[in-house]
């Protein structure tokens, strides 16, 4: 968010037409870079208007391009956050105007209004979030002005998505989703003239490669950024290299290429010409009979901004960005001055060609030379960490605001299962999952999942998503009803299980616990529910009984601020063999009601503490109570593991070197973290199905250490906070892990829970890093995993959540838990992260799970390990008065959607109800090129019979966002000056598809089945 120059919150140093001339675009399948002669060029037009026709779609126009000169592309825009300063209905509406007065709904009302006064003026919008809530408001009228603009390209619709979202910590599949999200709003409502051909990633905090691979995938033309980091920007300046084409996947060869353009200027209009209602800047005053004529010094400042920005660019058109924040709110203060603009310069200045463009527009302009043209090649690394001046690392939002990053996570696991879920029911119940998907979807905003909004915005994140979760237990209680029977119990979703808290079976003698697994292959997990201490029975699916066996719950627990459960212990048993996308119940009765046994006593020896579950074994030192030793197949590798705490540096950020740690920005006053405690209380528990280890930091941290049963990883499950505050220094608390692994420097990372990205301390791929930020500058977005490895081992830390991480040391994993702050960086939010709850500071529980592996099985043990972590089998609950025969004779225990056994490398991505008879399905294979030796193969999928609910009677393959078919993909190409690797589509069957490493296969399924409503 940049805000405008009026003295409101910034969140950067960076302060802040058209000819009248007017041609119709070529379309793209017919443009050359060669000369076209007249009669050519009429006779194009004329098949392109014939076939616009056809599609009743007007041909969209750009406003005329000189060769000869210097082409300005003037971007009126406005950047719009889906929540911030104020929630994203505040924002819509413009209430709360004491944190910002806009209001969006006015800014798209004086646009429409403006845009409609003189055809040659353009606009582009991004957030459909905001475009949806106001199309649900308009009449007729209005309604039609706006497809019109729309048609005529007059407002062109960039990105798509609901929102423009993060790009360091969402995970893939939500970012796949929110695009899809957005993009079906468009085209269902406007038609193909809607579909953006360009991503506008121009506020997000870095930028991903996956990202960026999937806006390819997705059918983008081109990718536009703001944020990239300060000596970056710098040096692409001083070479020209602001423009690229960026080949982020490396399996997909030049269909994974992006031509990718970093704006000048961030986002905002260069210096003296913010023509906003709320900015400074003096309009232009061209009536040379009144007083303060400024015509002649207006035009050479933009003059002289044109050249600068011109000089850092390789062709002889440039983009300049006319809005910023929450801009247009009186449109015409804008647009009038555009033209006066547009009209003086042209004038004054025949060396210059200024005009009213966008993105797309210009995208075709570039294209027009594009043979004379040689772009640089930006090949898979990314734009991670982003700094905009030599203190100011904005890594400290990788962990921001950790519960919410959770939760974000968890109800996008719900989401993916009720999807499937709800694929059984057609049109019943779909705006329950819509509703959900719209919370998910707008949480991925580069100022929600980040934790960079105020509080009340988060909270009210917290509630969209809480609203959306309660909503689909209606969805599976109609779903398990019809598929086991009408008198199947209505479902409870138990929310707080992460602190170990669920009315249903605390409170209920006689209770089911329903699993199901959106995995595409079968699970055995451990199911672990509060329940109060008692004998218990649990009957599994088969009518037999399940051992089971009740767990204390660590001590911290019950001192968490605003816990109301009575629970004493967890139900623990493992649910084995789950099926693919396929439901299980167990029946639990309480028998009889027992006196809670005397808690275990902590250890008290100098004793090493060791637990085996057969497979693993896991050693204790007895005096410091640190781990210090994990052991596999007779291998013993050293292994600590401890927490510490970076101090907060203070400041009023009056400048760099006063720069706070803050919501944004880390900035450690220290190079070396302190270290919570160096002696640890120790509690053991040995059951049958699980060996833990519970450990006592301090009165604010705590950590249970725990193995299952034939398990090979290890899991530990962190309790961290209210965090102290002494002396008004903020805290930020780390785990590292310590092996004798040999990583030279190098570390890897999860790209949005995909792609491994290769890390290299204290080094940067494009150019030489000043290293003035040692500990902050070498942190990295974790959205799933971290890991380290030499010649022999792998270490790999899985995450609940998404946490920044690093490897600061040779053969250590860090990985930041959580953040308490007394100071604001200033980059806009204006409160320091001090969360609070219940009276204190906020408490988060997550977990870590590591795999000690030697090199030929680690991909398989970390790609599994992070999918299960992600999608969870959903775990519900109901109450019932029946015992657990007459349970069994009633209710069918077990149900399957998946039809065949895929194999351990493919996922079904995407399942879900897309319109009457049309289910919408993605694929993918979740191995690398070359990351296994057998996983890594390509698979062939055969899609009509992948499932048992359901008669597929054709398919089409779609882009990655769903909206348009494959073979209707046209996509500009570019010279670039690296290698040009084959294209792999040509090769893939079109039928029976196969799939190859890291592909993901969209496509429309028609279906007709008496079980799809």
């Amino acid at each position: 968010m940049i805000a405008l120059p009026v003295g409101m919150a910034v969140r950067t140093s960076f302060t802040d037409r058209r000819s009248s001339s007017r041609v119709v675009a070529v379309p793209r399948r017919y443009r050359s870079a060669a000369v076209v002669p007249v009669a050519v060029v009429f006779a194009v037009l004329c098949a392109a208007l014939s076939a616009a026709a056809a599609n009743k779609c007007a041909p969209k126009s750009c406003n005329a391009i000189d060769p000869n000169k210097l082409n300005v592309h003037l971007i009126a825009h406005t950047h719009d956050d889906v929540g911030w300063l104020k929630t994203v209905d505040q924002y819509y509406y413009g209430s709360n105007k004491a944190h910002a007065p806009f209001g969006v709904q006015y800014i798209l009302d004086s646009v429409v209004s403006e845009l409609l006064k003189n055809k040659i003026r353009k606009f582009v919008f991004v957030e459909t979030a905001f475009l949806w809530r106001w199309w649900e408001e308009q009449d007729d009228w209005n309604r039609d002005n706006l497809k019109k603009l729309i048609d005529e390209g007059r407002l062109q619709l960039l990105h798509g998505g609901w929102v423009m979202s993060d790009e360091a910590v969402p995970h893939y599949s939500t970012l796949i989703d929110q695009m899809t999200l957005g993009l079906k709003f468009l085209n269902d409502t406007f038609g193909e003239c809607a579909r953006p051909r360009v991503a506008w990633q121009i506020d997000p905090f870095g930028h991903s490669s996956e990202v960026a691979a999937e806006f390819a995938q997705m059918g983008f033309d081109g990718l536009v950024l703001g944020r990239i980091d300060y000596e970056d920007i710098a040096l692409r300046k001083s070479q020209k290299t602001m423009e690229m084409v960026w080949r982020p996947d490396v399996n997909k060869g030049q269909d994974g290429e992006l031509f990718t353009s970093v704006l000048y200027n961030l986002y905002v209009a260069p210096e003296g010409f913010c023509f906003d209602a709320f900015c400074n800047d003096d309009p232009i005053l061209d009536n040379p009979k009144l007083h303060g004529y400024n015509v002649d010094a207006k035009v050479e400042n933009f003059a002289n901004h044109a050249l600068r920005y011109a000089s850092t660019f390789k062709t002889n058109n440039i983009m300049m960005t006319m809005g910023g924040d929450f801009s247009y709110s009186v449109a015409s203060s804008w647009f009038r001055n555009m033209d006066k603009l547009i009209k003086h310069v042209n004038k004054l200045k025949p060396e210059l060609n200024v005009l009213y463009s966008t993105p797309e527009c210009y995208l075709s302009a570039l294209q027009q030379n594009s043979e004379n043209v040689t772009w640089p090649l930006k090949d898979t690394d990314d734009f991670f960490p982003y700094a905009h001046d030599e203190h100011s690392y904005w890594t400290g939002y990788f962990t921001s605001r950790s519960n919410l990053k959770y939760m974000i996570c968890k109800a996008n696991n719900l989401l993916q299962a009720v999807k499937q879920i709800g694929s059984t029911l057609g049109e019943r119940l779909a705006e329950n999952v819509r509703a959900l998907a719209i919370a998910v979807a707008q949480s991925q905003h580069h100022d929600s999942i980040t934790g960079t909004e105020k509080q009340h915005v988060s909270d009210d994140y917290a509630q969209y998503l809480d609203e959306g979760i309660t909503g689909t237990q209606q969805v599976l209680t109609a779903a398990y009803r019809k598929w086991l029977g009408n008198d199947f119990p209505e479902q409870t979703y138990c929310k707080l299980l992460n602190i170990s808290e669920c009315d249903v079976s605390e409170n209920s003698a006689k209770f089911v616990i329903t699993l199901y697994n959106p995995l595409s292959h079968a699970v055995t997990t451990p199911v672990r529910i509060p329940v109060k201490y008692a004998d218990y029975k649990v009957t599994g699916p088969n009518g037999s009984n399940v051992q089971y066996e009740l767990v204390f719950l660590p001590e911290q627990i019950f001192r968490l601020g605003g816990r109301s459960s009575n629970a004493t212990h967890e139900l623990l048993f493992i649910a084995s063999e789950v099926s693919p996308m396929g439901l299980v119940n167990y029946h639990v009765e309480r028998l009889n009601e027992l006196e809670p046994p005397a808690r275990p006593t902590p250890h008290n020896s100098t004793d090493e503490v060791i637990i085996d579950n057969g497979k693993l074994k896991v050693g204790f030192n007895g005096t410091s109570g640190l781990v210090q030793w994990i052991e596999k197949n007779g291998t013993r590798l050293p292994l600590q593991q401890n927490f510490f705490y970076y101090e907060a540096m203070k400041g009023y950020n009056f400048n760099a070197d006063n720069r706070a740690s803050g919501a944004y920005i880390f900035r450690p006053t220290e190079n070396r973290p302190t270290a919570i405690s160096e002696k640890i209380n120790l509690t053991i528990y040995r059951g049958k199905n699980v060996h833990e280890v519970h450990q006592s930091f301090s009165s604010w941290l705590s950590q249970v250490v725990r193995i299952y049963d034939q398990q090979e990883s290890v899991e530990f499950e962190w309790l961290v906070g209210p965090i102290p505050i002494v002396e008004w220094v903020g805290k930020e608390v780390i785990t590292k892990y310590t092996t004798k692994i040999s990583s030279n420097g190098t570390f890897y990372t999860d790209s949005n829970g995909r792609r491994w990205m290769k890390r290299k301390l204290n080094q940067r791929s494009s150019w030489n890093l000043t290293l003035t930020e040692p500990i902050a500058s070498n942190y990295y977005p974790i959205t799933s995993s971290i890991a380290i490895r030499d010649s022999v081992n792998q270490a790999t830390v899985v995450t609940d959540r998404p946490q920044g991480g690093t490897s600061i040391e040779d053969g250590t994993l860090e990985l930041m838990l959580h953040r308490r702050l007394l100071y604001d960086d200033s980059q806009g939010v204006s409160e320091p992260l001090d969360e609070n709850q219940y009276g204190e500071g906020m408490v988060t529980r997550g977990k870590h799970i590591l795999h000690f592996t030697v090199l030929d099985v680690a991909a398989q043990a970390h790609r599994l390990s992070a999918l299960h972590t992600v999608m969870q089998p959903v775990v519900t609950l109901a109450s019932t008065h029946v015992g657990g025969a007459e349970w069994a004779s009633k209710f069918r225990a077990t149900y399957n959607l998946l039809n065949v056994s895929l194999p351990l490398n493919v996922h079904i991505l995407t399942l879900e109800h897309w319109r009457k008879n049309e289910i919408l399905l993605r694929v993918e294979h979740i191995f690398e090129k070359d990351e296994d030796r057998f996983l890594s193969l390509p698979e062939t999928v055969h899609v009509k019979e992948l499932f048992l609910h359901m008669n597929v009677t054709g398919y089409k393959e779609l882009t990655l966002s769903a909206n348009l078919a494959k073979k209707d993909l046209d996509r500009y190409q570019w010279n670039h000056d690296g290698s040009k690797p084959q294209s792999v589509a040509a090769e893939e069957t079109p039928v029976d598809d196969l799939l190859r490493p890291m592909a993901i296969k969209t496509y429309l399924l028609t279906v007709n089945s008496p079980n799809v409503v």
